[in-house]
């Protein structure tokens, strides 16, 4: 009895033992703890701290937004709207009531398919089925418990079953992005109601839209991860701006806010690029290029309008026939060096006058005759037609430049140059024509131009080739910027395709009008020059298109043909190949030129179809130039009557509501010089522009506006419109400020 005490209590000594112990170094551990804490500075607690932060904080980039690209008059050519990736975690624990999800899930997947129009309901609600299956697994786990000895009460042996649940947390995106007001509707369907955080997350991101579709796709370009090209491309850092960065802690799975730091950088949205591109000159310039490439059944064409004093492109059409249609896959106007043709007799015509050749100089053009011109090291040289039959063949330089005689030119430029070719090609060297004369930084190409001095073998037969077009290669750029400078009174300016980048409204930068030769040569060659041209229009070869029974305007032109003898895209075409490169240029009003039209269409000799440049060209030259003239008078008209008042200017784009102002002469002051914007009328007759905000999500005010601006900012917010009379806006179904969402998303505006 005694020996069992002992051992008792010897054990209970042992235990308070272990106590005393285990009491002693939790007090030693907190001392030391102490102990580091102050003589470090709390670089402890720190670390504890940092370890903690770095659990629910986080830097992200904040993406700077990417800037638009617009026309001349305001109208977006390219620009990035909100989109939202919808992510779904199908592991959530609101999806764990599983036969109430998938009631929900087939109310959804109806929903999705009406709304989308992609795919249909079962598609949608298998995949609802199949992701939550893959995110939740459930096994039946079973336990067997054996009492022990001293449980005499409970049974031998029990058995117990529990479900245990596997959770992954399995994020998928359903559909495809949406907008801020296809979100609006979307995010109230089953499933998604109330969800965010819990059920899934949104990830926001700009998506890059073209408002005018195709319209000048070259020119404007794309930024792609194959391949990128034009305006998005070349200017592609002045577009993107610089990301910023935010300090982010996360609240809740799937859910952050903004935390303030120091070290936070604001995101600087990339500028804005205004072009001089006009939609509306663009417009019939692609669409008359497109019609008669179909029509002739040609490979390619391009169609370039520039307006004389600036050299701004108003617009640059680049087409090539795939089928019964036709498509932009290069921008043919700036990087296609080929033989010009006839077009490149103005160079000839320029080159003689300036070297006092006088205008009476006659020489017989043979009667459409093969002659050899230039003598034994010279080149066989052909009319395409006999020309002055009732003169036997002899003209002088204004009937040979009309009537685009080869062999007149060939004759005229050998026997002033041929004991010196050099002065030729140095002429054209001044002229730029080795060099490019802008849009370098959109890909502007250029071949080496010949250079006849002794060291060229064969630089008789190459001066008589040039003198019509042939043994040198330039671009449509080439040949409108040199017909450009005779319209221009001889002022060569280099084309302008950016007028100026803007931040929020506010001008960054402008880009000048750069001139390239004051003078290209004396004041009396362009008289002579213009006057040559405008009896092409009159007489000549372009007489069909802008002859005085066929036009109702003067204008000036030349027209070109040429047999191509060029390697174009990595294929050498020869001269007897079948292909022609056929082209015509024209300005307008002939008395006061305001600008310059080009087109040049490559095709292939076929039955039935045009290859000479006038036949083939004249259509669409004809076509953009008469809109031209129509637009022009119809200002002057609506000037001349005398009855115009500020009150009739419609609101809309302030861009374009300073435009026509400025066109009528009337006053006027502005709140913002770009915007949206409605004008109103002071007691003295001023106009005043004020801003008109818009709201993301929100029905727009349109009232006042033209009919263009209303259905672009009322479509633009997701509204389908339906349009009663004409004129400007008076009234609109639906309140301005409203949300879409709470619409059934249709407009009615009338006009008056």
């Amino acid at each position: 009895m005694d020996e069992q005490r002992y051992k008792l209590k010897k054990d209970i000594a042992r235990r308070i033992k272990i106590l005393h112990l285990t009491f002693t170094g939790v007090v030693v551990g907190f001392l030391v703890y102490i102990v580091l804490f102050v003589l470090f500075n709390g670089e402890v607690s720190r670390g504890f701290e940092e370890v903690r932060n770095e659990s629910i904080l986080s830097t992200e980039v904040v993406p700077a937004h990417r800037g638009s690209i617009y026309s001349r008059n305001g109208e977006p050519l390219a620009t990035s709207i909100t989109r939202k990736t919808l992510l779904i975690d199908f592991g959530s624990q609101r999806f764990d009531n599983f036969e109430l999800y998938r009631k929900n899930a087939d109310t959804l997947a109806r929903k999705l398919a009406a709304y989308f129009g992609d795919r249909s309901s079962r598609e949608y609600y298998e995949e609802l089925i199949k992701w939550r299956k893959a995110a939740i697994k459930q096994t039946t786990k079973r336990e067997v418990k054996t009492p022990k000895w001293y449980q005499f009460w409970k049974e031998e042996e029990i058995s117990t079953k529990q479900i245990v649940t596997h959770r992954k947390h399995i994020t998928r995106r359903m559909f495809r992005d949406v907008d801020i007001n296809e979100w609006q509707e979307i995010k109230n369907f089953p499933l998604l109601r109330n969800g965010l955080g819990s059920s899934y997350r949104t990830e926001d991101h700009d998506y890059r839209v073209y408002p005018q579709g195709n319209i000048a796709l070259r020119t404007i370009g794309r930024l792609e991860h194959h391949r990128s090209y034009g305006i998005e491309h070349a200017l592609r850092d002045t577009l993107a701006g610089h990301d910023g960065k935010q300090l982010m802690q996360t609240i809740s799975p799937g859910y952050k806010t903004r935390v303030a730091d120091k070290n936070n950088i604001e995101a600087q949205n990339g500028y804005d690029v205004v072009t001089t591109l006009d939609i509306d000159v663009q417009d019939v310039a692609d669409n008359a290029l497109k019609e008669q490439l179909l029509a002739q059944n040609a490979i390619w064409g391009t169609t370039i309008v520039m307006e004389c004093a600036t050299g701004d492109i108003l617009a640059m059409a680049n087409l090539k026939r795939n089928g019964s249609t036709c498509v932009e896959e290069q921008n043919y106007a700036i990087g296609i060096p080929v033989n010009p043709g006839s077009t490149f007799k103005l160079v000839s015509t320029m080159a003689l006058l300036e070297h006092g050749v006088p205008t009476s100089k006659e020489y017989n053009s043979e009667l459409g005759k093969r002659v050899r011109v230039g003598g034994k090291k010279g080149a066989n040289v052909q009319d395409s037609h006999a020309i002055a039959k009732e003169k036997g063949g002899v003209i002088d330089m204004r009937r040979a430049f009309s009537e685009s005689a080869n062999v007149y030119f060939t004759k005229a430029v050998f026997d002033r140059f041929g004991d010196k070719p050099v002065e030729f090609s140095d002429f054209c060297r001044k002229l730029h024509l080795h060099e490019t004369v802008g849009l370098e930084e959109l890909g502007a190409r250029r071949k080496p131009l010949p250079h006849l001095n002794n060291k060229h073998h064969s630089r008789y037969n190459a001066l008589v080739n040039m003198a019509y077009g042939y043994g040198l290669e330039i671009t449509p750029l080439h040949t409108i910027a040199l017909y450009n400078a005779v319209a221009n009174n001889g002022r060569m300016v280099a084309p302008r395709l950016i007028l100026r980048t803007e931040r929020d409204g506010k001008v960054v930068s402008e880009a000048p009008v750069r001139v390239i030769e004051e003078k290209i040569c004396s004041q009396r060659t362009i008289d002579t020059l213009r006057s040559f041209m405008e009896e092409v229009s009159l007489t000549g070869t372009a007489a069909e298109f802008f002859g005085e029974k066929k036009c109702s305007f003067r204008t000036g032109a030349k027209t070109g043909t040429a047999q191509v003898d060029s390697e174009i895209n990595g294929v050498r075409y020869k001269r007897g190949d079948g292909y022609y490169y056929g082209s015509m240029v024209t300005y307008l009003p002939a008395d006061n030129p305001r600008y310059t039209i080009m087109t040049a269409i490559f095709t292939k000799r076929q039955a039935g179809k045009f290859y000479y440049g006038a036949s083939l060209t004249g259509p669409v030259q004809k076509q953009v130039a008469t809109f031209l003239h129509n637009r022009d008078r119809q200002y002057a008209e609506e000037i001349a009557d005398g009855d115009f008042h500020a009150s009739h200017i419609k609101g809309g784009n302030i861009d374009k509501m300073r435009k026509v102002a400025n066109e009528y002469g009337d006053k006027f002051s502005t709140e913002s010089r770009h915007g949206w914007g409605k004008g109103s009328v002071s007691e003295e007759g001023k106009l005043q522009i004020s801003t008109l905000e818009t709201q993301e999500g929100c029905v727009p005010n349109v009232v006042g506006m033209g009919l263009n601006d209303a259905l672009y900012l009322l479509e633009k917010s997701g509204l389908v419109v339906d349009i009663v009379g004409y004129g400007k806006v008076v009234k609109q179904s639906l309140s301005p400020n409203t949300a879409v969402a709470n619409t059934n998303k249709r407009i009615t505006i009338t006009l008056k």
